[in-house]
């Protein structure tokens, strides 16, 4: 079978592929149908957080063959008993629903804020330019940016986007109709660019005076991806929701809106539903991964990698006239560019053997498994810089 032609032909044509046809995976590295290897430097846009085949998610998935891999929400699992207290030790949040995305996730967290805000007569959400939160009605009504609406209109009513770290801005759009604000602390599809301390602790100060909700999508920067269990804990704040997803299922799909008692008291019985949330396979899963991940010497080494990471980018990036910036925390990095367009230049990095993403209009986009060593973060330097050299 030509699995190229047979995709193109039935799958819907939403999807701009790489020119590759993925077989196995190990570690960091990938392997395509010819048996070439590759440094992954994207690991499935930060799902694969403990890289491919790692021991944790296999052990479980041999033990939970035979065993439930499927109920229905109306009867009690130890799993999912397990994963919510685990997960509400690690994130400090008590109320916690289970999704299969973020985008499920975000769409769960609108409904929170409406309908907390409802009986005050508050609607109206405040969102980011150039956030990304997902691509159904509702989440993509709070996703700033145009290019994702076109021929989707009419969105949700009552949301206003506001410049990434513009205070003024903020203030200018805030009305006493506001029930909730969703922010990304690094803007994961929108350029890799970082919120300013001064202004999440504005807008958590000001949100919390007016009895406002403050969302943090932790869909992509969550899971230790930031060198915090969460990336929200960098700047010494506490949301009233938090969305997640990505890496929480240990490459299998899983989401989850963490929340505080005064907000998950608005939801009552039927009010929202999600029929393979928190099933016990996937939950016994994400239990191991977060259990791995959420240790401190693990956390540290994610802080020391992610370092190193734009140390060596820096280094070897120096002098490259098109290469405008290194940023981004932990291993969650970006290359801001001009002059060329960021998948030109991935499809270049792939051809030598190494997996980036892109973000935005002039990014370059890398999300390493957070297992990544030393000797293969200078593997994947030394090819990304020699593609730029190449370039400039």
């Amino acid at each position: 079978m030509d699995v190229k032609e047979v995709t193109e032909k039935h799958h819907l044509n939403v999807y701009k592929r790489f020119n590759l046809i993925l077989k196995e995976g190990k570690g960091v590295k990938l392997f395509d149908d010819r048996g070439r290897e590759y440094i992954d430097f994207l690991s499935g846009i930060g799902v694969n957080a403990l890289g491919y085949n790692h021991e944790i998610v296999i052990s479980v998935l041999r033990e939970g063959i035979g065993k439930l891999l499927h109920v229905s929400n109306l009867f009690y699992t130890e799993e999912l008993a397990h994963l919510l207290k685990k997960l509400s030790e690690v994130s400090g949040l008590p109320k916690i629903f289970f999704t299969n995305s973020g985008t499920e996730s975000n769409e769960l967290a609108i409904k929170m804020v409406r309908r907390y805000g409802s009986s005050k007569g508050k609607f109206e959400i405040i969102a980011l330019k150039n956030s990304f939160h997902g691509r159904t009605m509702g989440s993509l009504s709070i996703t700033g940016r145009e290019k994702y609406h076109r021929g989707f209109k009419p969105l949700l009513n009552g949301v206003k986007f506001v410049p990434l770290n513009d205070r003024n801005a903020f203030l200018d759009a805030f009305t006493s109709e506001t029930a909730g604000v969703f922010l990304e602390t690094i803007q994961g599809e929108g350029g890799m660019r970082l919120i300013d301390r001064d202004y999440i602790s504005f807008v958590r100060e000001f949100t919390k005076e007016k009895d406002v909700l403050l969302v943090i999508d932790e869909v992509q920067t969550g899971m230790g991806r930031t060198g915090k269990f969460l990336s929200f804990m960098h700047f010494d704040i506490k949301p009233d929701i938090v969305t997640m997803a990505k890496a929480l299922g240990g490459g299998l799909p899983m989401g989850a809106v963490l929340t505080r008692e005064k907000v998950a008291e608005v939801m009552d019985y039927g009010s929202h539903g999600c029929t393979f949330g928190g099933n016990p396979l996937i939950a016994k899963i994400s239990l191991s991964v977060l259990e791995f991940i959420s240790r401190k010497e693990f956390l540290s080494e994610v802080n020391i990698k992610g370092e190193y990471l734009k140390m060596k980018l820096t280094e070897k990036l120096k002098g490259i006239p098109f290469v405008k910036g290194i940023g981004g925390m932990g291993l969650m990095v970006g290359i801001y560019i001009d002059e060329f367009k960021p998948r030109e230049i991935a499809e270049k990095i792939l051809d030598r053997g190494v997996i980036v993403g892109t973000s935005g209009e002039d990014t370059i986009r890398l999300l390493p498994p957070l297992i990544i060593n030393k000797g293969e973060i200078d593997k994947g330097v030394e090819v990304i810089s020699g593609v730029l050299k190449e370039l400039s």
